[in-house]
């Protein structure tokens, strides 16, 4: 396999992977626009550490930005300027619609509260339409796409007279607890570095243990409840037996208590994951053969 079909390759694999990242992220309100900026401060990032430093010579922008395919001055600006939440989270059309309704004073009353509008323009209420503060604030998102959404979010009620009310300014379509979302980036992020390791050892003795199970012709509902209980309890009995060495190892039970932290400190261990296979929107509904154990 030449060069390029393996670039090719590699691409579908990570269209594979951003599926379900992707997915978390419309969830929770965050756009296309967002993200291709969030990928373009990881590039650099990435691009930024040693590995990709040539021996005795400074990483230039320009460096930075043969290894990234951006430009040196969009180098210049990921690197040295700091991010702007407000105007990061201002790329949303949600939000922006949301701000326009408490900020634009065509939609906003004498103190400042956002008006009651009806959802199409009518003579009889002393507002502006809702579909106009959409395409004011939204370009050329269709305004009941948008009610639709603003209604499922709880940011806009309808009321008995058929009038539209903003109900709030903080746009999460779907709630995450903070330590949800952490634990879901040092999952993801150990995992991808796993098998990006074991890709970089010649041997693979010398690689990380990485290994799985799985169906070949499938599982009936029933069994597949057995097999979760199953799992469970065999994943627990397992990972409880390696806590308990690492423990020993550490001094955190037993009688050889540390007194100090080692100097150098690898932080290891040991991750296990329960997978039910999901085809992804670009695949055909035939998945892919192998034996990949």
């Amino acid at each position: 396999m030449g060069p390029e079909q393996l670039r090719e390759q590699l691409k579908t694999a990570y269209r594979r992977l951003l599926n379900p990242l992707i997915r978390i992220l419309i969830r929770n309100g965050v756009t296309a626009m967002e993200t291709c900026e969030l990928v373009r401060k990881v590039f650099v990032d990435v691009a930024t550490t040693g590995e990709f430093q040539l021996p005795g010579r400074r990483l230039s922008d320009s460096r930075i930005a043969i290894l990234t395919g951006l430009s040196r001055k969009e180098v210049y600006r990921l690197r040295h300027e700091k991010s702007s939440p407000k105007e990061v989270a201002n790329r949303s059309r949600v939000m922006r619609v949301v701000a326009g309704w408490n900020q634009d004073p065509d939609f906003t009353g004498p103190y400042g509260l956002p008006l009651a509008v009806p959802f199409e323009p009518d003579p009889s209420v002393d507002a502006l339409s809702f579909a106009e503060l959409v395409r004011r604030h939204s370009g050329d998102m269709a305004p009941r796409a948008m009610l639709d959404e603003l209604l499922r979010t709880g940011l806009a009620v309808m009321d008995d007279h058929g009038l539209i009310r903003n109900t709030g300014r903080t746009y999460i379509p779907t709630k995450l607890d903070p330590a949800a979302i952490e634990r879901l980036g040092r999952v993801i992020t150990r995992i991808a570095d796993t098998l990006d390791f074991n890709n970089q050892v010649a041997d693979p003795e010398d690689g990380r243990y990485e290994r799985h199970v799985e169906t070949d012709t499938g599982l009936t509902q029933e069994q597949y409840e057995q097999f979760n209980i199953y799992l469970r309890q065999k994943c627990q009995e397992l990972l409880e037996t390696l806590d308990n060495w690492l423990a020993r190892q550490e001094g955190r039970v037993g009688r050889q208590r540390q007194e100090r932290l080692p100097e150098q400190r690898l932080i290891a261990g040991v991750g296990i994951y329960h997978f039910l296979e999901q085809r992804v929107p670009f695949e055909d509904d035939n998945p892919a053969t192998g034996d990949n154990k």
